[in-house]
């Protein structure tokens, strides 16, 4: 049975985010990002959401978006998305690589 393409983007998305979490969480804690502002970085960096549906999934504004991801590249000390993903996916990465060979090591 072959999966429709959606059905296989959502089981992508579903296992990102179950990877991502951990990871997620200290990315948060390092950088001091809020809640909202980690829902907001993953709504982009994994569904690649327009300001626009961001701030239909949160029932906010696209100026409260725009504020928010503003403040994240505040914390972050940086001025572009580019920067913000690229930063954002060293981590995850780096992250996953550490609990990997912690688990061989362990």
């Amino acid at each position: 049975m072959k999966l429709s393409v959606a059905t296989d983007y959502e089981q992508l998305n579903d296992f990102l985010i179950g990877r991502m979490d951990p990871a997620m969480d200290s990315f948060s804690s390092r950088y001091r990002i809020t809640l909202r502002e980690s829902e907001i970085l993953i709504l982009i960096a994994v569904y690649g959401f327009s300001n626009r549906e961001i701030a239909e999934q949160c029932v906010i504004s696209e100026k409260t978006v725009k504020n928010h991801i503003a403040n994240i590249m505040t914390k972050l000390g940086i001025q572009s998305m580019r920067k913000l993903l690229s930063l954002l996916f060293s981590y995850m990465q780096y992250s996953l690589d550490k609990a990997t060979l912690g688990s061989i090591g362990g």
